[in-house]
């Protein structure tokens, strides 16, 4: 990977080759995080901005910096903590408002285009209804309620674009030592206790009734019972939404690997076994004395 510093003015410096680089991308956080440390002869200024590049010159990363640090205690080196441009939908607070009939457009110009984001991708017709934005929202949590709530889809950001399409990368990536994406770990790890064996929901008349059972849960002897106040919780994503949190697959592989987020997955493996019906759900890639490598994080859709 080759990386720049940007200065306020829009000037890129090429950065020396860094010491050390933690580079991680999750699907429940909308900004990328990056971390570098890199060697200094002197000072480069004021850097507001970082891109990196991957090994086919494809911009990877192009990211606000959070804090810039240089020291000079022996070694001197400079430190950069950014997060990709996403973070900026975080940092600033949506106007409070009303919208009647809410489309992606409306959503997309008004709350993430100011922000030099240049398009978007997903249904653009006008939804029934209302949606309202209340003081303390993020520009984010504004145009993702709009997307969970009317599209069904949760929204990312790829590249410069808006996307609230729902569709997966193309492409599946098999982690084969065999015949495959070479890795030098793996770690299987059911987490029990997210899991959740039953759901009761409050009805109109204040009581409360069974609406959803996780049949594999109750299989292993899971018992953990949750009440729901809010009947139009949908308590079937609930205890889906729990069964993925239980259960991922951590695979570490030497170097950079070219994968996205939501990437269809699978694992062969001599010990662990074929583990299919995966998906990529967070990406690390690190860099330091100790070499190259990645940690890939899979889950089950």
């Amino acid at each position: 990977m080759t990386y720049f510093g940007v200065t306020p003015q829009g000037k890129s410096i090429a950065l020396s080759p860094p010491v050390s680089v933690k580079l991680n991308r999750g699907e429940d956080a909308p900004a990328d995080g990056f971390t570098g440390v890199f060697p200094l002869k002197k000072s480069l200024g004021n850097l507001t901005g970082v891109r990196i590049f991957n090994q086919k010159q494809q911009l990877c990363f192009d990211g606000i910096v959070d804090e810039q640090k240089e020291s000079c205690a022996g070694v001197r080196k400079l430190t950069l903590i950014a997060r990709s441009r996403a973070a900026l939908l975080l940092d600033n607070e949506a106007m409070p408002q009303t919208y009647h009939m809410p489309s992606l457009q409306t959503i997309f110009t008004r709350h993430i285009q100011p922000y030099g984001f240049q398009g978007y991708s997903g249904e653009a017709k006008a939804y029934n209804g209302e949606l309202v934005i209340t003081k303390g929202m993020s520009e984010w949590q504004a145009a993702a309620e709009f997307c969970t709530r009317l599209l069904k889809v949760k929204p990312r950001i790829i590249g410069d674009t808006f996307n609230a399409t729902g569709e997966k990368p193309e492409g599946k990536i098999i982690f084969d030592n065999a015949s495959g994406t070479l890795y030098s770990s793996i770690e299987k790890d059911d987490q029990y206790d997210h899991l959740l064996s039953e759901l009761m929901v409050k009805s109109g008349s204040g009581n409360y009734s069974l609406s959803a059972q996780n049949k594999e849960a109750v299989s292993l002897g899971v018992r953990r019972r949750r009440y729901l106040s809010d009947e139009n919780q949908n308590a079937d994503t609930l205890i889906r939404t729990a069964s993925r949190k239980a259960f991922r697959v951590v695979v570490t592989c030497p170097g950079e690997l070219a994968a996205s987020l939501w990437m269809s997955a699978a694992v062969r493996d001599t010990a662990l076994g074929t583990m299919d019906g995966l998906f990529i759900s967070q990406i690390t890639y690190r860099l330091d004395a100790s070499g190259e490598s990645s940690r890939i994080t899979l889950r089950r859709w």
